[in-house]
């Protein structure tokens, strides 16, 4: 009877360590959750074609092609997938520069009928680093629910074959849900956030972008501005665009 009653003791002991393992492990596993970026973007599932950054080399088997002035192709900073979601009807474009140029052109193309919705060119008149376009007035609004393809294509003149990068915008509606979490933000940080969690890519990088530039020596926007171009999906390889400066860049007015 004593044998039985020290073997369900041990078994006991064993069966409450077991547990308190499991519980170690879950509160740990929660830890490391809760510690990490509340505002890790989610990348939309839509996947298009598209050169966000490989400076027009096309066939992934050859090296980038470059202007001669350049040490890294162009990019558009715009996740892995080519595809960004907006709910404006004139979003914000981001690119790396890494040389100057003579001018960019800029085209936005209806991506299922393939007609030209807007087209505008623009000199760049800033140092190497990364730049923001935003679609100005002139050009037709961006319709709910519709594709667009937008093309850069970069002058490198004297001659030298032009760069091009391009990709995919949709421009969706905010549902009650979110206007109203939007409307309730009460600072633009927590509104970074709530662009993120919902996938809406133009306006994430372009509010924390803004943030960014305007106050470059503020510890968290800049840890939340590299927390975004280093997420999975979003990182550039070979490039360390969290070091790069964000440059005024560029006026296209009413063009």
């Amino acid at each position: 009877m004593r044998y039985k009653q020290v073997i369900i003791s041990i078994v006991c002991v064993l069966g409450l360590s077991v547990g308190v393992t499991q519980y170690d492990k879950l509160m740990n596993k929660k830890d490391e959750n809760s510690s990490s970026d509340d505002s890790e973007f989610e990348v939309p599932p839509e996947d298009r074609p598209g050169n966000r950054g490989d400076g027009g080399g096309r066939d992934p088997n050859n090296s980038p092609e470059l202007c001669p002035q350049m040490d890294k192709p162009l990019l558009a900073l715009v996740p892995q997938k080519n595809f960004g979601y907006t709910l404006a009807s004139h979003p914000t474009f981001w690119l790396y520069i890494p040389g100057y140029s003579k001018s960019i052109d800029f085209t936005l193309i209806d991506d299922k009928t393939e007609d030209k919705i807007y087209q505008t060119n623009f000199n760049v008149e800033s140092e190497r680093g990364i730049i923001s376009l935003k679609l100005p007035p002139a050009a037709p609004p961006l319709m709910v629910g519709k594709e667009y393809r937008w093309l850069f294509v970069f002058n490198c003149g004297d001659g030298t074959k032009d760069l091009l990068a391009d990709g995919v915008v949709a421009r969706n509606k905010a549902n009650d849900s979110l206007s109203s979490r939007l409307n309730s933000a009460t600072t633009v940080m927590e509104k970074i956030d709530i662009y993120a969690e919902n996938g809406l890519w133009h306006e994430t990088i372009t509010e924390l972008g803004n943030l960014r530039r305007s106050n470059p020596d503020d510890v968290a926007i800049k840890t939340k501005w590299n927390s975004l171009l280093q997420q999975k999906y979003i990182r550039f390889e070979n490039y360390d665009l969290t070091s790069e400066p964000i440059q005024d860049c560029c006026d296209v007015g009413g063009q």
